[in-house]
């Protein structure tokens, strides 16, 4: 009996927590721009299908031509700008997935940018394709299209685990970085605490506050945070209040007073020139050009659905 192929053994409960969030295409005309965000533990897929346009992953550029794709690992601040062709078109979606060792790894290798002719693109456009035809189709099958995007995550588990153990920093390395920006989002999602308003050297000094929270040292958390993200904290919850002001222009009704301060300003003026630096223009040029609710995420907690 001992020699058997398979002796007699009790295997783990497997669960699966991915999630398929915002897929679409869509067409863009030269000088759009997309606007710094950032996704907490979510994927960002991303693949031109005709004309270019610029990728900004962090403080990298990469110019993408047709058929060329971009993976943005979580905790990475990135946009996408037309800056090149007339006109541009591209697929994108996000992948939701609670598997920290994975997304440790994707940290830790993701190169960004996968030309036509990259194995890792040879193995995955042609499975988005995939995917677009079944969105595309009426009579889709959501187990079609899951099984794509695992087919997906297995070719990426496949390259990403391929040559040993992780090396360098990653976001999910340890769990302090995370429980740093955790913190850091509860000073947005606090939107009508003018106590938490982080605007400004006038206001408290948050990141001290954060700090004594978590037990270390302001400089130590500071630190700890930008070689984890590659970002100061304070960057970090500008592009959360950039992302946050977005998402609350494009998807309600409330007016910019309001929205200027739920995310911590104390006047319209300061948030005004603030979005403009941001994005290129005012709130209500904002608000006119951008209206589709399903390309902004709500900031939500990292331990629940991310942004």
């Amino acid at each position: 009996m001992n020699n058997l192929k398979y002796p007699e053994r009790v295997f783990p409960h497997f669960r699966s927590e991915v999630s398929l969030f915002s897929p679409h295409t869509r067409h863009v005309e030269k000088g759009w721009i997309c606007g710094r965000h950032v996704h907490h533990t979510m994927l960002e897929m991303l693949l031109v299908l005709e004309g270019s346009q610029t990728a900004v992953l962090g403080a990298e550029e990469y110019e993408q031509q047709a058929g060329d794709l971009i993976v943005v690992s979580p905790m990475q601040v990135h946009d996408f700008q037309a800056r090149q062709t007339e006109r541009a078109a591209f697929f994108t979606m996000h992948i939701h997935l609670e598997d920290w060792a994975f997304l440790h790894r994707i940290g830790a290798r993701n190169e960004g940018f996968y030309p036509s002719g990259h194995p890792l693109n040879d193995k995955l456009v042609p499975l988005m394709r995939n995917m677009m035809d079944l969105l595309y189709d009426e009579n889709g099958q959501k187990m079609a299209l899951l099984r794509e995007l695992f087919a997906i995550l297995s070719h990426m588990q496949d390259h990403f685990f391929a040559s040993g153990e992780a090396t360098g920093n990653s976001a999910f390395q340890t769990e302090l970085p995370v429980e740093i920006a955790r913190e850091i989002q509860g000073l947005v999602l606090r939107q009508n605490d003018r106590d938490s308003a982080a605007d400004g050297e006038a206001a408290a000094d948050w990141l001290e506050d954060i700090s004594r929270r978590l037990g270390i040292s302001r400089r130590h958390c500071h630190r700890i945070f930008r070689e984890a993200f590659g970002m100061p904290p304070r960057e970090y919850l500008m592009v959360l209040k950039q992302q946050e002001a977005m998402h609350m222009l494009a998807t309600t009704s409330d007016t910019i007073e309001r929205i200027a301060y739920r995310i911590g300003y104390e006047n319209v003026q300061s948030f005004s020139r603030q979005f403009a630096a941001w994005t290129g223009c005012t709130p209500s040029d904002f608000r006119k050009n951008n209206t589709d609710a399903d390309r902004y995420f709500h900031l939500t907690p990292l331990d629940t659905v991310s942004s």
